[in-house]
């Protein structure tokens, strides 16, 4: 009996991933203001009903896909800080990560959308821009040890942090701008921004 409950949890977070899942796909394309849970649920593959088993509304789907996103963000991050080398080492190593992860320009262009409009409320787009800070605060974190090992640039640690990760982040909607795929050049050309000389 216990193995049908497993099989359960693990079926209704299959469904809710290609819920977010579709839900990226159709914000990303037809914007955060103009989607409809009709349109999500066409991605997914699912009926109207079905989405509404999983989330009671739009605004629900839209902050778990940027809770989501936030999240793993986070995890790179912490995997970045905790990883060997020296700071340098670490912000290429999440560059490069950030870049190369297959729907990150996705999930950043959703989380933008979430910030810029009015489907969410106050209080939620506060937690998103109390969330993103702390992120930034991560990043921050490893320019101060690459600052201690004499390997970053001295300045605000806060306002370097925030420079690169304008940087990297906007390097990521390159395709949506139509400005194509970075080039293997282009995390060396942002490291330049804070390697010391």
């Amino acid at each position: 009996m216990a193995r049908n409950v497993i099989k359960d949890q693990q079926q209704r977070e299959l469904r809710r991933n290609q819920i977010l899942s579709a839900a990226a796909s159709v914000f990303t394309v037809r914007g955060v203001a103009v989607a409809k849970i009709s349109d999500i649920a066409t991605e997914a593959g699912l009926s109207y009903g079905h989405v509404y088993n999983f989330f009671e509304s739009k605004e629900k789907i839209l902050l778990a896909l940027v809770q989501s996103s936030q999240e793993r963000y986070t995890e790179l991050l912490l995997e970045a800080r905790g990883g060997s080398g020296t700071s340098l080492d670490k912000l290429r190593w999440l560059i490069e990560q950030y870049l190369q992860k297959g729907r990150t320009s996705t999930h950043f262009w959703v989380v933008l959308q979430a910030q810029a409009t009015e489907v969410l409320n106050p209080e939620e787009k506060a937690e998103i821009n109390q969330k993103a800070q702390a992120n930034r605060d991560l990043l921050a974190d490893i320019i101060r040890d690459g600052q201690a090992e004499g390997t970053i640039v001295e300045g605000d640690a806060v306002e370097l942090a925030t420079l690169l990760l304008s940087l990297f982040q906007s390097t990521s909607i390159w395709g949506y701008r139509g400005f194509g795929e970075p080039s293997g050049h282009a995390v060396d050309i942002m490291l330049r921004l804070v390697v010391k000389k």
